[in-house]
């Protein structure tokens, strides 16, 4: 499959990397609006990560890394860019800015778009729903590293134990969407300063787990906190359940089932007491701290950590995999 990546922000440039010298999926173009130059630094040098291993260099209209001679192209709108001069077969929307039917119609070939969107054909979580997607789907949403994090361990709890109502809050790093410092915004919350503040806010993820998990629609409420941390994200997830388990174990048990048959590299579970920092880099959805499990009565508690985005970007992979070998 050759690949087109529009946006080379956090998750574009993540996924950049996570396909360099995979076998079968190739990045055949990137567009930005950014020079290549500053690209290339941004993808050498990373503050979480730390250095990329492989050297990357800038030419006009270019990349260099390896002996890959790469497109940068730089079209403002979907509509602007010349995928089809580079034999791109699928698109990576990775702005942030493009959700809408007819700015992702405008690429041309068929979208993966990584955000949440009601306007695609289907918003898939890998793992849980990726196999309802049909050859005439055209428009794909990857929904967000949130709802990646929720739809694995929610759709065990709910085989499980049946899930009456659901309520959830992420507890989220914050991103480049938040001001460093007081500034003037319409959301009076976002508008205080990200690095200083816990800041209550909306999630996308509330709908989109409800887009996910159909069987689950009204019942799925979730918010966000975001805090000052530059990296890793946790979610407390809570599920009045129909038939609620004895104790924590039995939740526990369950979802170590899952994340070692139908869910293997997608979930996982920790019985360590670790802390954010350990998930840095984690390639899973979500990790359930197995000792914060609780029951209490028809409720369960569970919390579930995931680095939002290197566990995002590598479902993104594993969804362009099923795509180029199965539509």
């Amino acid at each position: 499959m050759r690949i087109g990546i529009n946006g080379m922000g956090r998750i574009g440039r993540g996924l950049f990397k996570a396909l360099a010298g995979l076998p079968g999926l190739e990045v055949a173009a990137v567009n930005d609006v950014a020079r290549p130059a500053t690209l290339a630094h941004l993808l050498a040098h990373d503050s979480y990560y730390g250095p990329w291993g492989t050297p990357v260099e800038a030419g006009p209209g270019r990349l260099r890394l390896g002996g890959l001679d790469l497109p940068c192209l730089a079209g403002e709108r979907p509509d602007q860019i010349p995928w089809g001069e580079h034999g791109v077969e699928w698109v990576v929307e990775a702005t942030g800015r493009f959700k809408d039917r007819l700015s992702l119609s405008g690429h041309g070939r068929p979208v993966l778009l990584t955000a949440s969107s009601r306007e695609v054909d289907r918003q898939v979580v890998f793992g849980v729903n990726h196999g309802t997607i049909r050859p005439e789907d055209r428009l794909l949403s990857a929904t967000s590293c949130t709802t990646h994090c929720v739809v694995p361990p929610l759709s065990v709890l709910h085989r499980a134990f049946g899930a009456r109502a659901v309520l959830f809050n992420t507890v989220h790093c914050y991103n480049v969407g938040q001001t460093l410092v007081d500034a003037p915004r319409d959301d009076l919350r976002r508008a205080r300063a990200g690095a200083l503040n816990m800041i209550p806010t909306t999630t996308s993820a509330s709908l989109a787990v409800e887009s996910v998990l159909q069987e689950l629609k009204g019942r799925v409420r979730g918010m966000a906190v975001r805090v000052p941390a530059p990296a890793v994200s946790l979610t407390e997830l809570v599920v009045e359940a129909e038939r609620p388990p004895a104790e924590p174990e039995a939740v526990n048990g369950a979802l170590e089932a899952a994340a070692s048959g139908a869910l293997s590299g997608v979930l996982g579970l920790s019985r360590q007491e670790l802390v954010s920092q350990d998930f840095l880099g984690s390639p899973f959805s979500a990790v359930v701290d197995a000792p914060l499990t609780a029951v209490q009565g028809t409720m369960i508690r569970l919390i579930a950590w995931y680095d939002n985005e290197r566990g995002y970007v590598m479902r993104l992979v594993d969804l362009l995999a099923w795509l180029r070998d199965r539509i």
